[in-house]
Formats: structure tokens, C-alpha cells, sequence
């Protein structure tokens, strides 16, 4: 007994004397965060085992003494903990991953934030260090899709400063206004696209009426909020973040060359010349043709030339640069963030290469400086003053000419037609002068340019009391913005003398003549390049826009017995915005919030907005637009307790009412008269003596119960994680029907004899329909290797209810019962492979004589005897695509991170009207190649006839599948840390490297500001990016 009581009290002390024998070492190192390199000040350091340890000084550095093979622990809130051996070294560093648990991780809502975990809306979040991982992209649309589920984005041009697409949340349900989310900027509604991807902490996206309705009249197309960086308490960061990026053409129609385009054109001639005899006018002899493949000399190089219209207008590759330069930190009473940031986007096309006889160089390049001033004045514990500044200047060249005729050296030039610009310094032009054949060399280097500044300046002054003494959990909130947006013009303007463009043109005749082709002089003198004018920048005061939004809020926040947490919102903002000289416009909105959280268990959301608008009359300038919201965290029920296996479990739903009232004209409520004519008092002439009475007339008839759209959405959803939360899935299932949807005057079915133009009536109905779906995985196989994966999914199918189609039109020709914006189209039948198939046919209404074997049969769909458009039926899909995927897959290896996206969808439909043999050129493309003739009647394309003779053809000629995938992102970094809390990443990355799908280009849709269903627009980009982020 003596000996185990003597065992008892001596051990410990053994053992204690054992571990001071071993040899002590001292290990230092800095803990730091491992997404932005920055220190962690007050870490803490323990030694596994025992109750010794240190924390990390002001910079994130430590020093331990401990034994050469403890174990240390490394930990801090918010971070994932780390246990890491000694192993006998003394230099360790730590780098600490960010542990998003429910609780503590933020989500931005409307008007504020909520934690995560009581969060029963459906809202998706991206952070800004995400967007940055876009390959160089210029806007931040372009860096958000396939970021988000539910969230579809379109595109239409790459043209420099116009490279915004389209944005689409759960579809479309309008045909009014386009679709487009509000999108807010620290709570203001302001364009995202100028905006530095370097200066975003967060992005949410708002979608389902819970998390909408708040925003009302404005909501109903979902909402974008952006929030900006704020500095934090801390010595000041700098970060550095430079990158530029090669860019090559993605996809553009590839076009036969001269030889071979004059020989197709020649077997489409003499398919034409039994209906057009005269089509033998532009029969090319073979051997003329040859000498277009092979020129005997430089002179007939300029007869015949082979023009690769794409090389010689384009150069290889254009570049883009970034860089932006930031500093963040504070102390107690003072936070900021400031950064300062460069964007040049290249021009593809090489105006340079030419010599214009001129002293300037047209582009299309886009030049944006940004600026960005957050500060936070802490005046008293209770108060708080936060200034934001911040605006840009945007420089946007371009040409003064039409910029289609530029994009026609893709879509629309021959390569036969003459040669761009001799040695001599004239420049080339088809016999047969026409618009559409305009020498894009000219367009680009000799119309002059424009230079289209953009100036805008925001400033944000917010209050934040708390008011506690008078109630606890009570605060106040006051906002005051003013925004000003400026825009001015202003290059260079070349003459056009006599109408007629300021070069001179050379022309060549088949007999190897030239012409000289120029305005004529002044004074019967030879033509001389007239001098061009520069202009200096001008305000256009038509274009400036001014916004004053000041708003009011009182927020209550408070748990009690330690379960039961309640938050109350009350807010009120108006707004004035006008453009130009235009009368100011006025809104108004009150907003009131209530959230229930019972211990993490149970949440109810309720809230509304009562907005006003000048737009409608009275009765209906104020509406209230509600909705409420149920949660229930399953996982945190006790007989969930023996479910380890399970981290989050919650089933929630949701239901409200949202508006939108950006369709109809303004005070289109009133009926609005005008003056104007007079009548003719002699019946005899036409043209006699005018009565002195002048004309009064109602040419707007208004509807005074015009009204916003009104659309009622319903949510439900559930959120599930498991093992660790190495695996997380969202499904989200939602339905919208929107009516009260505008349907304008001039789509209003009434007779003809009504004589005017009908009003503005809310008539319409939609609804929309889908589901989201989410997947992730992360997982930390090592200490020093982590893998992590995310799949969503998104469908959104549209249907229009009713819209006033007429009540006599068939079915399959209205648009109730199809989506918004459904093409229509003739149904294709079989190839005509014979005169016998021709015959048995059912005749077209038009051009029956002109059909031949090689085209289409057209089915007969109403069975009246006669193909026309009463056939059409709807085609396909519109050009929004129901279905969007995106998978993206990372890993991180000690310093080394890699990241792939994907990004795909389908479902959707596009218009392409290619030009082949435009205006009696031989012009013809790569993926027409496949056209049906004696020797391949396989072929599954028609060849079009000469002259634009008609025929039918073939109904789906110039309709596409949308469908692609895409590899959309991808990013190589490493990142190198040192020991006193500064890190330098290392990045190569690319945008848009590869693409699969059906169509000729790589435009999703022709909604650009210069685009053109058969003109195309300026050609999209991959891009190869390299960059640096220093982070001191």
C-alpha cells in the first residue's frame, strides 16, 4: 500500500523531471491568413498536452520554447485550428484557412446582414478574391458567370468598354424592360461594370420574394448588391495587384477563300440561270479564277487578289492590362480603405498597320482609371461616421464611321473584291460601289475617330448611432448619397467632300485597267486630301445624370434568454434622379422587417415595402409589396443529437409579392395632345392655299389605371451537410407568376378601324418555373493538400399565360403558351432530291418557279394547300438557355493552388443570318461547306441561289443550337510567405480557352449596341493572363 501511495505522489513529479531533461528548442514563426497573406495578431500558440503557450505579437510573429518533439497547436476565431510536430525545427509557419461555420459567417441581405444560419431566403454569395479568379476578364459581369446558381448571363460583343452581357436571375418573366436585376453598390443603385474587381469584398444575389421584397417596385428581377472593402483595425496593409493578359479570337465564321469561293459561286450560277438567265453575268471563266490562286505577277495580284479580310484588318492579338494599388487598416477610433486602380482593354483591330497619309491612329481601345475612398469615424463608442468617395474615368475611342461596316471584314467581305490599300497609298473599292461593300480598311483609318469620356463621382455619408440608453439592441441609421454621372465626346472629324469619302480610291477592272476614283477639286483643281479637324472634349449635357438618394433606418437587434432573438427593421428612402434636361424623377420607399430566431431552430421573416413612384396616377402611385418566409434547422433539434454524421439539416420556404414598373412611358397615365398641319382650303389642287387653323390633336391616348407589374413568387428549399461539412448540397425550387404586365400600344390587338393607337394596358401574365441545385465537396486530405469541388445547376423555363394575342389567330401562332420571345419558323421536311420531289411538293406561295432539287421541303402545317407563314410554328428555344451548368475543381498543395471551371448550357436557340453570295459576290463560309449536290446527296446544307433568287430554301438555314460548354476558367498561382505577415502570389491564368458548340461564333446573342443578326459585332476573346498580388 505504501508503495502505490508512494507511486501516485511521485510520478507526476517524474515525469515533470523527464521533460525538463529533454533538450529545449526555440520555435518562431508568423501566423497568417491564407487567402490574403495578412498577419493574425493575437493567435494563440499551445503546446499539445499541456498549459503552455503564447500568442502572435502586432505583425503575426511568436516565439516558443517547448521540446524538439512537441506538438503544437495552432488556433484563432474564426480559423480552422492546426496541430503541426515540431520535428525538431525551430522556423514555423503557420497559414490559417478561414472556418466558415453557420454562426459566425455573414451574408448580406437587403438593408443589411444576417448570419448564415438564419438565413430562409435564397440568396447566393461570391466574395471579390472569386471574381478575381476570372483569367483578366474587364467587368464584373463577365467574372460572374457560371459563379452563382440561378444567375445566367449573355453575351453579344467584346468590343473594349462594352463587354457588359446580359443578366438573367431565374429566368425572364417580363417582355418589358429586358429582364435586368436591380443592382445596388453599397446600398445605391449604380452600374457594376466600372467598378475594380480588386475592390469587392462581396457579392449577393438576391432571388427568391423574401429577400427581394424589401426593395418593392424595383425587386421583381432580382437583386445584385455589391459591397465594397472597409478597412479594419490593424497597421496598415498594402496590396499590389498588377496582371495582363493576351487576347485571341475565340470563334468567328471562317470563310472559303477566293478560288474556291468563286468556284462555288460559279456551281450556284448555273443552278440558277434555268429560272435567271441574266445570272451568267457573273460566271467567272475557270481560268480566271486560277489566276486569283495563282498570280502571275504584282499585278494581277491587284486584279485577282485573295483577301484574308480577318488577318489583314485584325492583329494577332490585342492586350489587356490591370493594376491596382490598395491600403487598408485603422486603430480604434479611425478605419479606412483606399485603392487606386488602372484598366486598359486592347483593340483587336490593327488600325496602325496602315499607313493613312495621316497624323492620327484610330482604336477602339477602353482606358478606366478608378478611385476608392472608405473611411470609418468612430466619434464615440456609440458613433460612428463612415465617408465613402469613390468614381472613375472611363476613356472610350472609336471610329466615326458606322462600326458594322467594320465587323463586315468578318461576317459579310469577299475575298475577291479588291485589295485594301495599295503601296501607293490608295485604296481598294469594288466596281459596283455600294454601302454594304465599304473598304473596312477606310472605315477604320480614315473617318476620323471619336474619343467618349465618362466621368462618374459617388459620395456616401452614413451615420450609425446606437441607441442603446433608450432601448437596448436599438440603433439608428442615416445615408446620405449624391452621384454624378458626366460624359463628353470630342477626336477627330475628316471632311466628306462632294458626299464623298476623303481618300482616294483605286479600282481595277477584269481587263487590268485602273481608275482613280476621288472628290472632285476645288476650283477644277486635282483633288487634295482635305484637312481633318480635331475636336476638343464637350460636355453632352443630354447624357449627364444626377442622383440624390438620402435614407432613414432604425434597427432593433436582441436575444433573450440566451434562445429567443428578434430584429425589427423600420427604413424609409426617397430618391431623385434625372438625366439631362429632363424633369427629375421621384421615388419613394418605406420598408419594415421583423426576424424570429428561436434557439437556432426555428426563423420566420417577415417584411414588406411600401413604395411610390410619379410614374402612375392617382390611386396607384403607392403600393405594398409583402412577403414571409418560414425556416426550420432540423440538425439542431435534440433527437438529431446521435447523428453525428449530419452538420446541417434545414428545410425552409418562402412566399411574397415584388413589382417592377420600368415598362411604359412616363406619365403614359395621362392622354397628352400636340399641334401641328393645317388642312388644304383649295379642293382642286393638292398643294393650294392652308387653312390659318392649325391642327389639335390627342396623339397619346393615357390609361389612368396604369399600374407596375406585379409578380408573386414562391420558394422552397432545403440545405444539407454531412461529414464535416465536407459535403453540402442546396436545392431550391421556385415558381413565379408575374401579372398586370404591360402590354404596349403598338403590340395591343384592335381593329384597324379603331383609327388611333390604343393606350398602355396591364393585361399580360407569365409564369416561370424552375430549380437550382448545388453540390459541394472540400476536404483536407493532408496537412499541407486540399481538394474541393462545386457542381450547380440551374433550369428556368418562362410561359406566356395571356398577352392579347388576337382571338382568331391559330394556337400554334400566339404567344400564350410559349416562352417570351419564341422564334417561329417553317417546319423543315426532306431534301428535294429530284424534279420528281419537286413536283410532289407542296407549293410555296412565293417563288414556287425558282424551286429546285437541293432545297427544302416545307410542311404544309395548317393543311391549306399552300406553304406561307401562316406554317410558321414555334422553333427551338430562345436565346436565353433554360439549362445552365457550371463545375468547378481546385486543390491547394503547400504554396500552390489550382482552380478549373466549366461552364455549359443548353436549351437555348440563335438567330445567325450569314451573307453568303451578298449583293452578287462570291461569298462563302467553312460551315456551309456540306451542301447538297449530284455528288453529295448527303449534304445536309442548301446551296442559296444566285441573285437571292428564293425558292424557301431552307427554314432552319439561319437558326441555330446555343448549346456550349465552355472551359470558362482556369488559374495556376503560387504563393510565397514570408515571416513578417507580407505574401507575393504568383498567377497564370486564362479566360475562355476552349469552346464547344454548333455555332459559326462565339456571341451568344445580337443585343450589342452595334450588333447585327447578319453584320455580327466586334468578336470575342480567350484570353492568357499573367499576374502578381504582393501583399506588405
Amino acid at each position: 500500500m505504501r508503495l502505490l501511495v508512494a507511486f501516485i505522489l511521485f510520478f507526476p513529479i517524474a515525469l515533470t523531471a523527464n521533460e525538463y531533461q529533454q533538450e529545449l528548442i526555440t520555435v518562431s514563426g508568423n501566423v497568417s491568413e491564407a487567402d490574403t497573406g495578412l498577419p493574425i495578431i493575437g493567435a494563440s500558440i499551445l503546446q499539445q498536452g499541456t498549459t503552455k503557450g503564447v500568442m502572435t505579437d502586432f505583425d503575426g510573429n511568436y516565439s516558443i520554447d517547448v521540446p524538439q518533439d512537441a506538438v503544437l497547436v495552432f488556433s484563432y476565431i474564426g480559423f480552422a485550428k492546426q496541430t503541426v510536430n515540431v520535428d525538431s525545427r525551430t522556423e514555423i509557419d503557420v497559414f490559417m484557412v478561414v472556418e466558415a461555420s453557420e454562426l459566425d459567417e455573414v451574408v448580406v441581405v437587403g438593408y443589411g446582414t444576417q448570419t448564415k444560419e438564419s438565413v430562409v431566403g435564397s440568396i447566393s454569395q461570391v466574395t471579390g478574391a472569386d471574381l478575381m479568379q476570372s483569367g483578366g476578364v474587364s467587368t464584373v459581369g463577365q467574372a460572374l458567370t457560371g459563379r452563382l446558381p440561378g444567375v445566367t448571363t449573355v453575351s453579344s460583343t467584346g468590343r473594349p468598354g462594352d463587354e457588359s452581357p446580359q443578366i438573367f436571375i431565374r429566368g425572364q418573366s417580363s417582355w418589358n424592360g429586358g429582364g435586368q436585376p436591380l443592382i445596388l453598390v453599397d446600398g445605391i443603385e449604380r452600374s457594376m461594370n466600372d467598378i475594380d474587381s480588386g475592390d469587392i469584398e462581396s457579392l449577393s444575389v438576391l432571388k427568391d420574394a423574401s429577400a427581394t421584397a424589401v426593395f418593392g417596385v424595383k425587386g421583381a428581377n432580382g437583386v445584385i448588391l455589391i459591397t465594397t472593402k472597409r478597412g479594419k483595425e490593424g497597421k496598415a496593409q498594402l496590396s499590389l495587384t498588377a496582371s495582363s493578359a493576351i487576347k485571341t479570337l475565340s470563334r468567328i465564321p471562317e470563310k472559303y477563300d477566293s478560288y474556291n469561293s468563286l468556284m462555288v459561286a460559279n456551281e450556284a450560277i448555273e443552278r440558277t440561270v434555268p429560272v435567271r438567265e441574266e445570272a451568267w453575268r457573273n460566271y467567272t471563266p475557270v481560268d480566271i479564277i486560277e489566276k486569283y490562286r495563282n498570280p502571275a505577277n504584282d499585278l494581277e495580284r491587284s486584279i485577282y487578289p485573295d483577301v484574308d479580310w480577318v488577318d489583314v484588318m485584325q492583329k494577332d492579338f490585342a492586350t489587356d492590362y490591370r493594376l491596382n494599388f490598395s491600403v487598408a487598416g485603422g486603430t480604434k477610433s479611425v478605419k479606412y480603405f483606399g485603392a487606386l486602380s488602372y484598366q486598359h482593354v486592347g483593340d483587336i483591330f490593327d488600325a496602325g498597320s496602315f499607313n493613312n497619309g495621316r497624323d492620327y491612329t484610330p482604336n477602339f481601345n477602353y482606358d478606366r482609371f478608378n478611385y476608392r475612398s472608405n473611411i470609418d469615424f468612430d466619434i464615440t463608442p456609440t458613433t460612428r461616421l463612415s465617408v465613402n468617395l469613390s468614381g472613375y474615368y472611363g476613356l472610350q475611342n472609336s471610329n466615326q464611321a458606322d462600326p458594322q461596316l467594320l465587323y463586315s471584314s468578318i461576317y459579310s467581305l469577299a475575298p475577291n473584291l479588291y485589295t485594301p490599300i495599295y503601296e501607293d497609298g490608295t485604296y481598294g473599292r469594288a466596281i459596283t460601289e455600294n454601302f454594304e461593300l465599304s473598304n473596312p480598311a477606310v472605315i477604320l483609318t480614315a473617318k476620323g475617330f471619336t474619343k467618349n469620356h465618362r466621368v462618374q463621382v459617388n459620395s456616401d455619408f452614413v451615420l450609425d448611432q446606437k441607441l442603446d440608453f433608450l432601448l437596448k439592441g436599438l440603433s439608428f441609421t442615416g445615408r446620405l448619397s449624391y452621384d454624378n454621372n458626366f460624359r463628353g465626346g470630342g477626336g477627330v472629324v475628316e471632311e466628306n467632300p462632294g458626299g464623298m469619302d476623303n481618300v482616294v480610291y483605286k479600282i481595277y477592272d477584269q481587263d487590268g485597267s485602273a481608275q482613280l476614283v476621288s472628290p472632285v477639286g476645288t476650283n477644277q483643281f486635282d483633288f487634295v486630301l482635305n484637312p481633318w479637324e480635331r475636336n476638343g472634349l464637350t460636355i453632352q449635357d443630354w447624357e449627364t445624370s444626377r442622383r440624390l438618394f438620402y435614407q432613414l433606418s432604425f434597427n432593433y437587434n436582441r436575444t433573450f434568454a440566451e434562445k429567443h432573438n428578434t430584429t425589427i427593421l423600420m427604413l424609409m428612402n426617397r430618391e431623385e434622379y434625372a438625366i439631362g434636361s429632363m424633369f427629375p424623377r421621384y421615388r419613394e420607399d418605406w420598408v419594415a422587417r421583423a426576424t424570429y430566431n428561436y434557439d437556432g431552430r426555428y426563423f420566420i421573416d417577415v417584411n414588406g415595402a411600401y413604395n411610390g413612384s410619379e410614374k402612375y396616377g392617382p390611386g396607384y402611385k403607392f403600393e405594398l409589396f409583402p412577403s414571409v418566409a418560414l425556416g426550420w434547422m432540423v440538425s439542431n433539434e435534440p433527437f438529431m443529437e446521435s447523428a453525428t454524421w449530419l452538420d446541417k439539416f434545414k428545410i425552409r420556404g418562402s412566399y411574397g409579392v415584388v413589382g417592377d414598373d420600368s415598362a411604359g412611358e412616363r406619365w403614359a397615365y395621362l392622354s397628352q395632345w400636340s399641334s401641328g398641319g393645317s388642312a388644304f382650303m383649295n379642293n382642286v389642287s393638292p398643294y393650294g392655299t392652308r387653312s390659318p387653323y392649325t391642327f389639335r390633336m390627342e396623339s397619346i391616348i393615357g390609361n389612368p389605371n396604369l399600374q407596375w407589374e406585379t409578380s408573386e413568387k414562391a420558394n422552397i428549399g432545403f440545405e444539407l451537410s454531412v461529414l464535416k461539412n465536407s459535403l453540402s448540397l442546396e436545392v431550391d425550387l421556385f415558381k413565379e407568376d408575374r401579372h398586370d404586365i404591360i402590354v404596349p400600344a403598338d403590340s395591343r390587338s384592335v381593329p384597324s378601324f379603331f383609327g388611333f393607337q390604343p393606350a398602355d394596358f396591364n393585361i399580360g401574365e407569365t409564369t416561370v418555373e424552375g430549380i437550382e441545385i448545388s453540390l459541394d465537396y472540400k476536404k483536407q486530405l493532408t496537412q499541407n493538400w486540399d481538394v474541393w469541388s462545386n457542381f450547380a445547376f440551374t433550369k428556368a423555363r418562362d410561359e406566356i399565360i395571356y398577352k392579347e394575342d388576337p382571338l382568331l389567330k391559330q394556337s400554334y401562332q400566339k404567344e400564350e403558351g410559349f416562352a417570351i420571345g419564341q422564334p417561329r419558323v417553317n417546319i423543315r421536311g426532306d431534301m428535294l432530291q429530284s424534279w420528281d420531289d419537286v413536283y410532289g411538293a407542296t407549293p410555296q406561295e412565293n417563288s414556287q418557279e425558282t424551286r429546285r432539287p437541293g432545297y427544302y421541303d416545307e410542311i404544309d402545317y395548317n393543311g391549306d394547300g399552300v406553304v406561307n407563314s401562316d406554317d410558321a410554328v414555334p422553333f427551338g428555344y430562345t436565346v436565353r438557355p433554360q439549362n445552365t451548368y457550371n463545375l468547378t475543381l481546385g486543390t491547394g498543395y503547400k504554396n500552390f493552388s489550382f482552380m478549373v471551371q466549366f461552364y455549359g448550357v443548353n436549351n437555348a436557340t440563335k438567330n445567325f443570318t450569314d451573307r453568303t453570295f451578298m449583293l452578287e459576290t462570291p461569298l462563302f463560309f467553312e460551315y456551309k461547306s456540306d451542301y447538297w449536290s449530284v455528288d453529295n446527296p448527303d449534304g445536309e446544307e442548301v446551296l442559296p441561289a444566285w441573285l437571292g433568287t428564293g425558292g424557301g430554301t431552307d427554314p432552319y438555314r439561319n437558326w441555330y443550337d446555343a448549346s456550349f460548354v465552355r472551359l470558362k476558367n482556369i488559374e495556376l498561382a503560387y504563393t510565397f510567405k514570408t515571416g513578417k505577415g507580407s505574401s507575393y502570389k504568383v498567377y497564370v491564368s486564362g479566360n475562355d480557352l476552349a469552346y464547344w458548340s454548333d455555332l459559326p461564333d462565339d456571341r451568344q446573342d445580337n443585343t450589342g449596341s452595334t450588333a447585327s443578326e447578319y453584320r455580327g459585332d466586334y468578336p470575342t476573346f480567350k484570353r492568357y493572363n499573367i499576374g502578381l498580388n504582393i501583399n506588405f
